[in-house]
């Protein structure tokens, strides 16, 4: 076929495609399967999407980051009241890269990146709070809507 890219959307749906047999050790069907087709020069992109709750920060529930050269984390994040989506680069082998968490958006024009999030602490959470308030500020507030309604 001549194929140089593959793109795998994703890969729990790449799983249930396969025969049980190769569904039994996934992770090893995996390895191998991009290990051949990388040495024939095939560069492969996948997707996972991730059920979690916004507080988590996993990367997979397959445990194969060991197999990625580049891992994009993209989220969502409640930010002053709007739900918006940033992407962090958790690793880029062989490579120096940033680690500035940004919010991006998805246009007609293509994927923008947009500017570093600053003034936030636990971005990585979805439920991020700003620098300034102290950890405690938070569930304070929480306590005193639930005691008075």
């Amino acid at each position: 076929m001549g194929a140089k890219r593959l793109v795998i959307d994703s890969l729990a749906g790449f799983e249930m495609a396969l025969a049980p047999s190769f569904r039994t050790d996934f992770r090893e069907s995996l390895y191998r399967m991009i290990g051949a087709l990388t040495r024939i020069g095939v560069t492969i992109l996948s997707t996972v999407e991730i059920q979690e709750v916004f507080t988590g920060f996993t990367l997979s529930s397959y445990a194969i980051s060991f197999l990625s050269d580049d891992i994009l984390r993209l989220r969502f994040v409640s930010i002053d009241g709007q739900l918006r989506k940033m992407m962090v680069v958790i690793k880029m082998r062989r490579s120096t890269h940033s680690i500035d968490m940004r919010e991006f958006e998805i246009t007609s024009k293509g994927f923008v990146i947009g500017e570093r999030l600053r003034g936030y602490r636990g971005l990585t959470t979805g439920v991020p709070g700003p620098w300034n308030a102290e950890p405690g500020d938070i569930h304070e507030l929480q306590d005193d809507v639930e005691s008075n309604p």
